[in-house]
C-alpha cells in the first residue's frame, strides 16, 4: 500500500489529468499550479525514503534539467532555420512539382514534410508548408482541405523518426534515463519509426485525401493585395538578363508582375522580355507573396538609394518586418505624399507597398513616395520591430494586427550547417544533445542567424512549463513509490497477454492521453508507470518506453491533440468529425504496426 506522499502525488496526477482536458483553464496555468502544489507538498512535508529525498528545491531542479535545456536550445535552432529561410528553396521546388503533377507533388510533399520534422519542430515545418499548400489550391485546382490534414499527419509521424523530432520525445527519454534506462542516441529507433512512416505514407497519399471534403471557398477576408516594385540591379544575376517567364519558373509560381518601367516609360508586359539593369518591375501581391519574392531573388522591396538608405543598416542587424498600416482621416499624410511628409526620415521605416481603390498606381513611373495618400489607404511598411512599434504613437495611423517577418536569406547556409553540426555531434556521441544544441545556439547568435532580441520569441512558455512540471511530477511519482504501486496492478493484468500485446496496451494508453489530454501528460504519467511495469515483468525497459514515446506522437484523432491540428483545422475548415474519420484509422494502423515492430526488434 502506498504511503501518504504517494497517495497525494497520485491525487495531484489525477487532478492535473482532469484539468488538462478542460478548455476553460490554460495549460500553462495547470503546469504552474502543479509545480506550486509539488513545492508546497515537499516543503511542508519533505519526503525521505528508499534512498531518495525530495524537497521544494528538488522540484525546482526540473528547470535545470538537461532535457529542458536541450528543448529550449532546439526551439532557438528551429527559429534560426525559419528566420533565415533555410527551407524556402525546398518549398519553392515543391510548388513547381505540384504544378507539373499534383499526385506526385503530394507524395513528395508528404515525404519531405515527414523527414524535415525529424530534425525540426513540427510547428515551423507546417507554418512553412501552409501558405504554399493554400496558394497551390488556387493555382493548380487541388482543394487545400484534401492536402493539409495528410501533410500535417505526415509531419506528426515524421516527428517520431529521431529523439529530437519533438520535445515530447526528449522529455520521455530524459525521464526514462533518470529512472535507470540506458541513454538512447538520436537515431536509435529511427529504423523502426521509418518503417512505420512508410506504412502510413500510402494511406496519407491515396486514402486520406478521398476521405476529406472539398472545403474550397472564396474567403471574404482574403489577404489584401498591394502595389509595389523592385529595381533590377546590374549585379543581381537572379533578375538581370532573365524574363518574367524564367523568373516564374524559378519562383515556383507566376511572378505577380503588372508591368515593367524602363527609362521612365511603361513597356507592354511580355513574359519573354529580358530584364535589364535599372528596370523597375511593377508588382501586385499579398505581403506574404512580396516577402517570398524578395527572399527568392535576393532583392529589397525598397530603393536603397532613396528612402531605403535610412533603414538599410538597421534591417541588416535586426529582424525586419512587413506591417500593414491604415491612413486615418486625421493623419498628416492625407493629401500629401510620403516624400512631402518626410515619412522615412521621421519614422525610419519605408513604404514598400500601397493599396488604394485605383489600380495601376505606379504605371507612370512614379515611386510610392510620390503618390498622394487618402484616408483609408493601406500602406505596407518595412522596418525593424522597434521602429514599427514606435508607429503606434504616430497620429492618424492604425497598425493592423498582421505582420510578416522577412528572412535573412544570406544566412541560410550558416543555419543549415550549424543544425547539421549539432545533429552530427550528438549522433556520433561526441557531445550530449543538450551541450551540442546549446553550442549551436551560440553559433547561430555569433553568425546572426538569430538575434538576441529574437530569443524570447523562439521559446514557448507553454512548452517550458509543461516540460518542467512533467519532469517534476515524473520524479515524484517514481521516488514516492506511486508509480511502482500502479505498475503492480498493471503488471497483474498485462502479464496474462503476449509481450506484443503488452506493448500495444501501453501505446494505446499513451495515444488516448495524447488525443484527449496532452502529449506531456502522456509523458509525465505514462513513462514512470511503463518503466515500473517493465521491471515488474522482468522485461527490457526500452520497448515499453518507446511504446509511450510512439503513442504520445499519435496525435491524429482529435483537433485538440496537437497545436498543428488546430492550425490546419482553421485553415481548411475541418470539423471534429473529419479528424475522427481520417485520424482514427491512422492511429489504429500505427498502433498495430509499431507494436509488432517493437516486439520483433526486442525479441518479445
Amino acid at each position: 500500500m502506498p504511503d501518504l506522499h504517494a497517495l497525494v502525488v497520485l491525487l495531484l496526477a489525477g487532478i492535473v489529468f482532469y484539468l488538462y482536458t478542460r478548455s476553460w483553464v490554460r495549460m500553462e496555468l495547470v503546469s504552474l499550479l502543479l509545480l506550486l502544489a509539488l513545492m508546497l507538498l515537499f516543503h511542508l512535508f519533505p519526503y525521505a525514503g528508499s534512498g531518495a529525498r525530495i524537497t521544494d528545491s528538488e522540484v525546482l531542479h526540473a528547470f535545470g534539467h538537461p532535457a529542458l535545456v536541450a528543448i529550449c536550445a532546439l526551439m532557438i535552432l528551429g527559429r534560426g532555420l525559419t528566420m533565415t529561410g533555410a527551407m524556402e528553396p525546398t518549398v519553392r521546388w515543391l510548388a513547381r512539382l505540384w504544378r507539373w503533377n499534383r499526385s506526385l507533388g503530394l507524395l513528395v510533399t508528404l515525404s519531405i514534410a515527414g523527414i524535415a520534422s525529424g530534425v525540426i519542430n513540427d510547428t515551423p515545418v507546417l507554418v512553412l508548408m501552409l501558405p504554399m499548400l493554400l496558394g497551390l489550391s488556387e493555382r493548380v485546382g487541388y482543394p487545400a482541405s484534401r492536402a493539409l490534414m495528410p501533410v500535417n499527419f505526415a509531419i506528426l509521424a515524421g516527428g517520431m523518426l529521431t529523439s529530437i523530432g519533438t520535445s515530447t520525445n526528449l522529455l520521455i527519454l530524459s525521464i526514462a534515463t533518470d529512472l535507470g534506462m540506458k541513454p538512447m542516441g538520436i537515431f536509435d529507433f529511427s529504423a523502426t519509426a521509418a518503417i512505420a512512416f512508410a506504412v502510413a505514407l500510402p494511406y496519407l497519399w491515396l486514402v486520406a485525401p478521398r476521405l476529406l471534403p472539398d472545403n474550397t471557398v472564396r474567403s471574404a477576408n482574403a489577404p489584401r493585395v498591394f502595389d509595389g516594385s523592385v529595381v533590377v540591379a546590374a549585379k543581381n544575376p537572379r533578375l538581370a538578363g532573365r524574363s518574367i517567364a524564367e523568373l516564374s519558373n524559378a519562383f515556383g509560381r507566376v511572378v505577380p508582375a503588372t508591368g515593367i518601367v524602363r527609362g521612365g516609360q511603361k513597356l507592354e508586359l511580355d513574359a519573354t522580355t529580358k530584364l535589364v539593369a535599372d528596370d523597375v518591375v511593377l508588382l501586385r501581391d499579398t505581403p506574404q507573396g512580396l516577402r517570398d519574392l524578395a527572399s527568392t531573388f535576393q532583392v529589397t522591396l525598397f530603393d536603397r538609394a532613396g528612402a531605403g538608405r535610412l533603414i538599410d543598416g538597421d534591417i541588416a542587424r535586426e529582424d525586419s518586418l512587413l506591417v500593414e498600416v491604415v491612413v486615418g482621416q486625421d493623419s498628416p499624410l492625407v493629401d500629401r505624399t510620403l516624400r512631402q511628409a518626410r515619412f522615412a526620415e521621421t519614422h525610419h521605416v519605408v513604404a514598400v507597398g500601397l493599396r488604394q481603390g485605383t489600380e495601376g498606381l505606379l504605371e507612370d513611373g512614379r515611386g510610392l513616395g510620390e503618390i498622394p495618400l487618402a484616408a483609408g489607404d493601406v500602406l505596407l511598411l518595412h522596418g525593424t520591430k522597434a521602429r514599427i512599434g514606435d508607429l503606434r504613437k504616430a497620429p492618424g495611423l492604425l497598425l493592423l494586427d498582421s505582420s510578416t517577418t522577412l528572412p535573412r536569406s544570406p544566412k541560410a547556409a550558416w543555419a543549415i550547417g550549424i543544425m547539421a553540426g549539432v545533429i552530427l555531434a550528438a549522433a556520433a556521441g561526441w557531445l550530449p544533445i543538450h551541450v551540442a544544441a546549446l553550442l549551436g545556439v551560440v553559433a547561430m547568435l555569433l553568425t546572426r542567424c538569430v538575434e538576441f532580441e529574437g530569443l524570447g520569441r523562439a521559446l514557448s512558455l507553454s512548452v517550458v512549463l509543461l516540460v518542467a512540471s512533467s519532469l517534476a511530477l515524473g520524479r515524484a511519482l517514481v521516488e514516492t513509490g506511486a508509480a511502482a504501486w500502479v505498475a503492480q496492478g498493471v503488471a497483474m493484468v498485462v502479464e496474462l497477454v503476449p509481450p506484443a500485446a503488452q506493448i500495444a496496451v501501453f501505446m494505446t494508453f499513451a495515444a488516448l492521453l495524447t488525443n484527449f489530454v496532452s502529449n506531456s501528460a502522456a509523458a509525465a504519467i505514462g513513462t514512470p508507470i511503463a518503466i515500473a511495469t517493465a521491471q515488474q515483468l522482468g522485461s527490457p525497459l526500452e520497448p515499453f518506453v518507446l511504446a509511450i514515446l510512439f503513442g504520445a506522437n499519435l496525435s491524429y484523432a482529435t483537433p485538440m491533440a496537437y497545436q498543428t491540428n488546430l492550425l490546419v483545422m482553421n485553415a481548411a475548415g475541418y470539423t471534429f468529425r473529419d479528424f475522427l474519420r481520417v485520424g482514427t484509422p491512422l492511429v489504429l494502423l500505427m498502433l498495430v504496426t509499431l507494436s509488432i515492430l517493437l516486439a520483433r526488434r526486442y525479441g518479445l
